[in-house]
């Protein structure tokens, strides 16, 4: 006698399918081929006239490569911050990368309730920022200033925290 399916295995299987189809989105991040002595991606325009872009070349003459992006996106989270500094670190062969994201117009939004916005960074090598370092920037010295919409703020922070810690 043939053995029918039984219908919970194939639910389940079904579902798992279903389930590993559901990855975290793409990167809604397209960074075009980096130009010799770049280090800054400011699609958001956060840090146009600010010194960051003149610190992260003194950074590289230095030995460390650490490239910063800003831009907006319906999708913004730390997962895509975090996507979106993986990406630029592997395309543009950095060392760190330094990436503020939000949903459109909320990096200039006063509404800490509604507003949606992300900072961090990532490296190349997962061990070359150490955790303390990553969590002090990201986690306590950033959010302040970013309360404030200062950005070029943030970026400047985080270059001197990375600076005093790995450049030296």
């Amino acid at each position: 006698m043939a053995r029918r399916p039984r219908p919970r295995l194939a639910g389940l299987v079904a579902v798992l399918l279903v389930l590993a189809g559901c990855g975290e989105p793409a990167v809604d991040l397209d960074p075009p081929a980096r130009q010799p002595g770049q280090h800054v991606l400011d699609e958001a325009g956060l840090l146009e006239g600010s010194d960051v872009p003149n610190r992260l070349s003194s950074l590289a003459e230095a030995g460390l490569d650490v490239v910063a992006v800003t831009y907006e996106t319906p999708q913004a989270s730390l997962g895509e911050s975090r996507r979106a500094g993986q990406l630029l670190v592997e395309q543009w062969d950095a060392d760190i990368a330094l990436v503020a994201v939000a949903a459109p117009g909320d990096f200039t939004s006063t509404d800490a309730e509604t507003r949606s916005r992300f900072f961090g960074l990532e490296s190349a090598d997962q061990f070359a920022v150490p955790r303390g370092l990553r969590e002090r920037i990201a986690e306590e010295r950033a959010p302040p200033l970013a309360a404030d919409n200062d950005w070029p703020g943030v970026f400047t922070m985080a270059i001197d925290e990375i600076e005093r810690e790995l450049a030296s």
